[in-house]
């Protein structure tokens, strides 16, 4: 077996490998580049025949792991794609969002964005939803089983068979201990694993007191009379943390405040969630046999049409105002950020990973001035992170599940991490035996398997 990388190979984004068994060939993810020169290499042709292959299987619904999907289907691929059901559903809304996303970026160059409403119905119709721990037979004799990576609603590693050999694909591996969510499952066999390394050097602040340091940051803002703007993920981050202030003021622990989703991607979300309680751990399911509706609570709005999210403006602070996208590169945060980071009574609150040549990246590396849409921006708030909040595992929760295997595979590809996080962490797995042997992978390189 050969696996070839075509993305997320020494960078965070645009996951894309290709499996191939000598008799089968087999796609797992299709995502978007993040960053610099992502415009380019998003439109690019695929450094390979998609006519030659013949399935697609996707982790989850990210895009930076299915946002190039309908270019593919548009360069010919005409086969079935897998997924798990809850992905399924969701990965309509991250294409129509990202399509509209691309229009913004290029609107007056002439080129549009990559891809069509047409084109996405046409790629969602190829879309075939799975159950966790259900094997599904491919062509060539080969078997995929989707398991719960715990990372975000839906999300699914992958464990590949062919003639006796197995290659484990992890997709993002969830932080431990994360609202809504259960667990990681454990692996079981496992001779080759292509495992992300996004925090390959790196270890999370425990997640015990997440909530407690989100309530901090709340309840210093409402003090100061601050607006506290909080980027998040559309997906997973921000249904984390209006679960988490419902548990806050419904308890008393937090007295209500304005609370404003800005997200419509994220408020389209919302009913998949409600519809897959079966994904949800004890505390989660517990809440809501009770009745709770988690996602809703005193003080908070959630401003859908564009008409609605201007009337935040009016709105006296202290408010909290949650919107994407994630790494600050687009969205309804990039206005909220022109009109309230220049005052430094107010907070940014980073929850989430920023990929490298994002505006959400220079303005944690210390930027003091930004640019949004053409205007220079002093970037005065006070900048706050809870790295709890990652729904990425760190470097030890990633060698506990390398550790679920039943025993240390052959060979560890350490993909979908910047390249020192990757190699810090191939250098570890390697040295402490979990593998026989782990490499970072090079874009467009071949690795006999």
């Amino acid at each position: 077996m050969k696996l070839s990388f075509f993305g997320a190979a020494g960078e965070v984004t645009g996951s894309c490998t290709l499996l191939d068994t000598g008799k089968t060939r087999l796609l797992i993810d299709c995502g978007l580049f993040h960053g610099e020169k992502a415009g380019v290499r998003n439109r690019a042709d695929f450094p390979f025949d998609p006519k030659s292959i013949d399935a697609v299987l996707l982790t989850h619904a990210h895009v930076d792991h299915l946002g190039r999907l309908p270019r593919l289907i548009m360069q010919g691929y005409d086969g079935p794609v897998f997924a798990t059901e809850a992905t399924r559903l969701i990965s309509k809304y991250m294409w129509v969002d990202a399509a509209k996303v691309q229009a913004e970026d290029t609107e007056g160059t002439g080129e549009g964005p990559i891809y069509t409403e047409k084109d996405i119905e046409k790629t969602f119709k190829r879309l075939r939803g799975v159950s966790y721990g259900e094997q599904v037979a491919l062509p060539g004799g080969v078997t995929a089983r989707f398991k719960d990576a715990g990372h975000i609603l839906g999300s699914s590693f992958i464990e590949i068979g062919f003639n006796g050999t197995h290659v484990v694909f992890s997709g993002d591996v969830g932080n431990d201990d994360v609202p809504i969510l259960r667990n990681t499952e454990p692996m079981q066999d496992a001779d080759v694993v292509v495992m992300e390394s996004t925090y390959g050097d790196r270890t999370h602040d425990s997640a015990v007191g997440r909530a407690e340091l989100l309530k901090k940051v709340v309840i210093d803002a409402v003090k100061r009379r601050a607006v506290l703007m909080i980027p998040a993920f559309s997906l997973e981050r921000t249904q984390e943390i209006l679960y988490e202030m419902n548990a806050m003021v419904e308890s008393g622990e937090l007295a209500p405040v304005p609370v404003f989703l800005d997200a419509p991607l994220a408020t389209d979300i919302l009913p998949i969630y409600r519809q897959f309680p079966e994904y949800y751990d004890a505390e989660a399911s517990a809440t809501m046999l009770e009745g709770d509706d988690f996602f809703r609570f005193p003080g908070l709005k959630i401003t859908r049409r564009m008409k609605e999210s201007f009337t935040i403006d009016k709105v006296p602070s202290p408010k909290v105002i949650i919107a994407g996208s994630g790494m600050m590169g687009g969205g309804r945060i990039m206005r909220h950020l022109a009109r309230y980071l220049p005052d430094k009574q107010n907070i940014l609150l980073v929850v989430g990973f920023q990929a490298e040549g994002t505006l959400g990246r220079r303005i944690v590396d210390g930027s003091s001035m930004v640019r949004i849409d053409d205007e220079d921006v002093p970037v005065k708030a006070e900048l706050r992170r809870i790295d709890a909040y990652s729904a990425h595992g760190d470097r030890d929760k990633m060698l506990r599940w390398l550790g679920t295997a039943h025993g240390a595979p052959r060979m560890v590809f350490c993909n979908h991490g910047e390249r020192d996080q990757a190699e810090a962490l191939a250098q570890t797995v390697q040295a402490d035996g979990h593998a026989e042997r782990a490499v970072v992978p090079e874009e467009g390189k071949e690795y006999e398997v």
